[in-house]
């Protein structure tokens, strides 16, 4: 039987860690924009993935320590299943809070500079004709989309959500066995 302290102990660590690694990949996102421009963005989704992925291993430090201090050092699958979702929830709240502050206190410009790079990278490919103009009104239409919140939000939020889900998956594999890596964190 849970008891209060373990309920509060696991929304804590959850909303701990899950919050930090959220804002920490924002964080990391927008300090790659001011500091290599916008336009990066387009290049570099594989470091922004890889990023993400180490950053979401604060999620495995998450459950471990539950395990550890809350649970004995034993937590069944189930536990450590929704213990890494909640942290991925909060994770990808974060990552949405942020990510708007950031689109309010730049006049919502990255939309417009990443659909604009965009549209120069398949010209510069030697697409012309129909075919850049077909590509020139889809980049319209995500604009538009973009602009609307309801759009927007749920969108930035599937950015980040995912990929906790994959590395909550991996590690409430690992971490249901009690002998694996022992020592309290």
């Amino acid at each position: 039987m849970e008891t209060s302290s373990q309920r509060s102990s696991f929304w804590t660590i959850a909303i701990i860690y899950g919050g930090l690694a959220g804002f920490l990949i924002i964080s990391m996102m927008i300090a790659g924009f001011t500091f290599m421009g916008l336009e990066s963005s387009a290049g570099s989704q594989t470091v922004g993935f890889l990023l993400m992925f180490l950053i979401l291993s604060l999620l495995f430090i998450g459950m471990k320590r539950f395990r550890d201090r809350e649970q004995g050092g034993v937590i069944k699958f189930s536990k450590a299943l929704v213990l890494g979702l909640a942290m991925s929830f909060f994770a990808g709240v974060a990552y949405v809070i942020i990510w708007e502050i950031y689109l309010a206190v730049t006049d919502h410009q990255f939309i417009g500079v990443y659909t604009d790079h965009l549209i120069e990278l398949k010209k510069a490919k030697g697409v012309s004709g129909e075919a850049l103009s077909q590509f020139m009104d889809k980049m319209t239409k995500m604009k538009s989309d973009y602009s609307r919140p309801f759009y927007r939000i749920p969108v930035t939020f599937t950015e980040i959500f995912p990929m906790g889900f994959i590395v909550t998956l991996i590690c409430a594999l690992i971490l249901h066995k009690p002998k694996f890596w022992a020592r309290s964190i």
